[in-house]
């Protein structure tokens, strides 16, 4: 029989260790990059999927809602009123890194540059139509400052999303007058870039 010394037993131990470590890298390294890679959102992926304001109404035929007195009607709109503006998040969406895509209006910038902003779904929002529901609107803050070029055309923004509710002032971006939106997320950008269906 062999005798195992202790030089043997070293060597056999390195051994393995070497091939736990090798296995280890095989079976981990592509989990880290999967989880540095930023989840695609869609914009009705911000709002939890039992809300709808607009639900207030479904419970009423089309000849109830026509015969409706302006008092009763004045009530619904409250209620909705109500709902759109204690807008919920979707807390699993917190400290996610994520990619979507939307129009920018800016809230801190330096001619074309921008270091803050606010980004919607639609062209338009805040500025030629109220404001969206504040699950419909992120605070962005730039790591970076970014030169916009046309405020009129889509960007992708990827960062960590966290769902935090804020209020900031729209003004010299984008309105006559300044305008308070509240917001349901914000946004620690990493990257901007033009938006298109293949990326």
């Amino acid at each position: 029989m062999k005798k195992l010394t202790i030089s043997t037993l070293k060597s056999k131990s390195i051994l393995h260790l070497l091939v736990f470590h090798l296995v280890v890298a095989i079976f981990c390294v592509p989990n880290v990059l999967l989880a540095d890679e930023p989840r695609k959102l869609e914009w009705e992926d911000l709002v939890p999927p039992d809300w709808n304001p607009n639900s207030v109404f479904d419970e009423f035929t089309d000849e109830e809602f026509l015969e409706m007195s302006d008092d009763q009607y004045f009530v619904l709109q409250e209620q909705v009123r109500e709902m759109i503006e204690a807008a919920p998040t979707v807390d699993s969406l917190d400290d996610e890194v994520v990619q979507i895509p939307g129009y920018m209006l800016a809230l801190e910038f330096d001619e074309t540059n921008i270091r803050e902003f606010l980004l919607v779904p639609y062209f338009g929002a805040c500025t030629h139509t109220p404001p969206p529901p504040a699950n419909q609107i992120i605070h962005g803050k730039l790591n970076i400052t970014y030169a916009m070029e046309d405020m009129y055309e889509p960007v992708w923004i990827t960062g960590k999303l966290r769902t935090v509710r804020t209020k900031n002032d729209l003004g010299e971006a984008g309105v006559a007058q300044t305008l308070s939106v509240e917001t349901g997320y914000s946004i620690d950008v990493d990257e901007v870039k033009p938006y298109t269906e293949d990326n």
